[in-house]
């Protein structure tokens, strides 16, 4: 329903017609008809009654149209006394004068004068469906902290950026008095508009009254596939049977129950994505998340439950099962009594703290021996065990860590470098076909020397890192010293970017420095990225090249070598001193990071087949995107009464329509039951921040079509990164933020071998606000982001 040009006329409208909501006391005038330069004594009788504070409101007439708006663009002047009729007269000026610095007055322009709400407790903005894709959730974003009405119009303040999406049919779900109450007073709202598509305005005061600033319909409406968003009600059905089934106790895996995560363990968002094409996503799961990962745990002495696939897809987004994980987090050794209340334990810290939902491995697990196990015992554990299973939960950790660290058994880092450097030789010797026939042996082998050893080798990164922590919180080291430590380990990173300056320097051939890294993507299994043997621009740049200074290695003082073999005699490490534990964090860093350059060419080379293979019969990159790995290998297994073409492109159809539908629903970073289905709040995740540096400077997203020149000097911001953004790291950025990733993750270790400034894993909500922002500032000593300018 269109009741008029402007909210003053809308609200005046609806405000007698509504129960719940209420509209604030106010009057507005005509300003085009009506000029005066003493406005206050034109109305002052009119403002009898009203609060103590007053708040000066555009109501522009293309302010709320129902195809374009201009919501926004005008001010609004808040906490005006009542009594200051100077004060009052200048508010009125401001305000009109806002729309004329955009253009002439129109006739329908009117000003209001309204009442603040000065105790808010919440306020926001709310829209009645999703405004990208209309699918059919309230989408509430809000403000419960601050203590203004505005914060989230207008962008200000840490706390103005807080979302949850409540699916429309799921009201009943809430358990929120304050928000249940809010959407009753919202359908109420419908009703009288005689519209489901509104964006709303409101606040709570301290009572929970719920009040209406603004209503007006949603301007986007006419870009929605209303046929996907209709789609969504049958698919979150769907979603939420699947759930209900795997939160139920499951034989022989300890944990009465489970939460489903997009980013612990193998953070599978950061590197596929929050809504992956079903190739990549398939892939990741054949190299890894279905076996290898269990088996590298099996071979290093984890206990892990067999058969059991790591990561589900829900709607096309993948989850990681985090009773899969904390269960082989735990020694072999562990009793099953002890490893079923541990677990419950973890999964319980995992619920009670969901931001720490990208730190599992170190601050609610326990994956391996530290030298502060006993305080993290203490921490997440607690009383769950008695002393005498803390005492065995402690030893069994302990007699596993040393066999990894001192190089024993089929999980020691060596036996894994031994794998990988096979799969490196294969690239060397075996020539590039376009028999997609030879997919089943290319991917037999990224999984047997890539993907299993480097699952190894990143388990070795973790320990690496926890046992390097340790150090610090038992006061061997400090935290800069860690950061230092990390800078001065050279890995395939650093000689990437040496290499991208002797190419610039013309010392390193094109075709030398292609053979090692132009198998590298940003999006490393997204069959539409490029590789870098396929961009133009990649080393375009304004300056040129020059290779890095080599920093030396990091050298312990003898005080802290004679500390660090105290507590390794202490624990039993025999015949094994500082220089071999200092060794091994070294190894483990360098050959994870060696471990996942070599398995990716397997991966990048297994996506161009696939590429090529559907060139030749017909089919695109985008449409073969769409194509499950198993269905492209079906063609080679079994027979079919329609052509290879006809039958990829049919899936590839019904695929394309799952992932729209999929990119339309909105599920939580967590699922910890049925209800989160329906009603997800969009978690504040905490970055893990990289060096203790501040900096401030202009921020640039990283996409596709970016200038690659551009970087120099700038703070980038990118969703989460692979190998195949490394090129950055050549470019003399200023900083690093992106949305996902872990403390351990591949570009945190990058930015920490750098001495980049970077917060890792921001969060959905804080980035989504960065990207509004020209220039940001990064303090990562006081772990601050602020955004300075629009």
């Amino acid at each position: 329903m269109n009741t008029g040009y402007s909210k003053a006329s809308t609200l005046n409208f609806v405000k007698d017609k509504l129960s719940i909501f209420v509209v604030p006391k106010f009057i507005f005038f005509n300003c085009y008809l009506y000029k005066k330069e003493d406005y206050f004594e034109k109305f002052k009788d009119s403002l009898l009654g009203f609060r103590t504070k007053l708040i000066i409101r555009s109501s522009a007439e293309d302010e709320d149209g129902n195809l374009t708006s201009s919501a926004g663009e005008y001010d609004s002047i808040a906490n005006v006394p009542l009594k200051n009729k100077k004060l009052i007269n200048e508010s009125i000026h401001k305000v009109i004068a806002s729309y004329t610095k955009k253009r002439s007055l129109l006739p329908n322009d009117e000003v209001m004068i309204q009442e603040m709400v000065i105790n808010s407790q919440m306020s926001g903005v709310l829209f009645t469906h999703d405004l990208n894709t209309g699918a059919p959730y309230y989408v509430v974003n809000y403000d419960d902290r601050s203590g203004r009405t505005d914060s989230v119009t207008s962008g200000i303040g840490e706390y103005s950026n807080r979302t949850l999406y409540i699916h429309r049919n799921s009201i009943n779900k809430i358990r929120s008095g304050r928000f249940k109450k809010l959407l009753f007073a919202v359908q109420e709202l419908e009703l009288v508009m005689q519209s489901q598509f509104l964006d709303i305005e409101f606040a709570f005061d301290d009572n929970l009254n719920p009040y209406l600033f603004q209503v007006r319909t949603i301007t986007t409406k006419s870009n929605w596939n209303r046929l996907i968003a209709k789609k969504v009600d049958i698919t979150l059905k769907g979603v939420q049977k699947f759930v209900s089934g795997h939160l139920k106790k499951i034989d022989d895996i300890y944990g009465e129950t489970t939460i489903l995560g997009q980013m612990p363990d193998w953070n599978p968002v950061e590197m596929i994505g929050r809504v992956p094409r079903i190739l990549a996503s398939s892939m990741y799961q054949t190299l890894i998340t279905n076996n290898a990962w269990s088996i590298a745990r099996s071979n290093m002495g984890y206990t892990v439950p067999t058969g059991q696939p790591l990561m589900l897809n829900l709607a096309c987004q993948p989850f990681i099962d985090t009773r899969l994980s904390f269960h082989s987090f735990l020694p072999a050794t562990v009793s099953s009594q002890i490893a079923q209340k541990v677990v419950n334990k973890w999964l319980n810290n995992l619920k009670k703290s969901p931001e720490l939902h990208d730190k599992v491995e170190f601050e609610v697990a326990i994956t391996t021996f530290s030298f502060d196990i006993d305080e993290k015992i203490k921490q997440l554990i607690g009383n769950t065990l008695t002393k005498k299973e803390k005492k065995d939960f402690k030893l069994a950790h302990l007699e596993q860590t040393r066999k990894l660290i001192k190089g024993e058994g089929p999980g020691s880092i060596s036996e894994a470098l031994l794998k990988v450097n096979i799969l490196n030789d294969k690239h060397k010797t075996i020539k590039k076909t376009s028999d997609v026939s030879s997919l089943f042996r290319m991917i037999s082998e990224c999984v047997e020397y890539g993907t299993i050893p480097f699952s190894i080798l990143a388990r070795h990164g973790f320990i690496a890192k926890t046992i390097l922590v340790s150090l610090c919180n038992i006061g061997i080291i400090t935290n800069d010293e860690v950061n230092e430590f990390q800078r001065s380990i050279d890995t395939v990173a650093s000689n990437l970017v040496d290499d991208i300056s002797l190419l610039k320097l013309g010392k390193l051939s094109n075709e030398e420095f292609m053979a090692l890294y132009g198998h590298l993507r940003p999006g490393t299994y997204d069959i539409m990225s490029q590789r870098y043997d396929q961009m133009n621009d990649l080393y375009k740049s304004s300056s040129p090249g020059k290779v890095l200074k080599k920093i030396k290695p990091f050298q312990f003082s003898k005080k802290q070598q004679d500390q660090i073999n105290k507590i390794l005699k202490h624990n039993g490490f025999k015949d094994f001193n500082a220089d071999s534990l200092i060794n091994y964090i070294r190894e483990a860093i360098v050959g994870r990071e060696y471990g996942k350059f070599v398995f990716t060419r397997s991966v990048s080379d297994i996506l161009e087949l696939i590429a090529n293979f559907a060139q030749t019969i017909g089919l695109s990159r985008e449409e073969i995107s769409h194509v499950p790995l198993d269905s492209i290998l079906a063609t080679f297994k079994s027979s079919s009464e329609s052509n290879i073409e006809e039958y990829l492109r049919y899936i590839s159809g019904i695929e394309s329509e799952k992932h729209k539908v999929g990119i339309s629903i909105r599920l939580p970073m967590l699922i910890t039951c049925e209800e989160d289905v329906h009603i997800v709040p969009f978690q504040v995740s905490y970055p893990n921040f990289i060096t203790n540096k501040k900096v401030t400077a202009n921020c640039i997203v990283l996409k596709t079509d970016v200038d690659k020149s551009s970087l120099k000097n700038k703070i980038v911001l990118i969703e989460g990164a692979d190998p195949g953004f490394d090129w950055i790291f050549s470019q003399k950025i200023a900083g690093l933020i992106t949305k996902y990733g872990g403390v351990n993750s591949h570009m945190a270790i990058r930015c920490a071998e750098f001495g980049i400034p970077a917060a890792i894993g921001c969060g959905e909500q804080r980035f989504e606000m960065l990207l509004k922002s020209s220039e940001v500032s990064l303090d990562c000593a006081a772990s601050i982001i602020n955004p300075l300018a629009n």
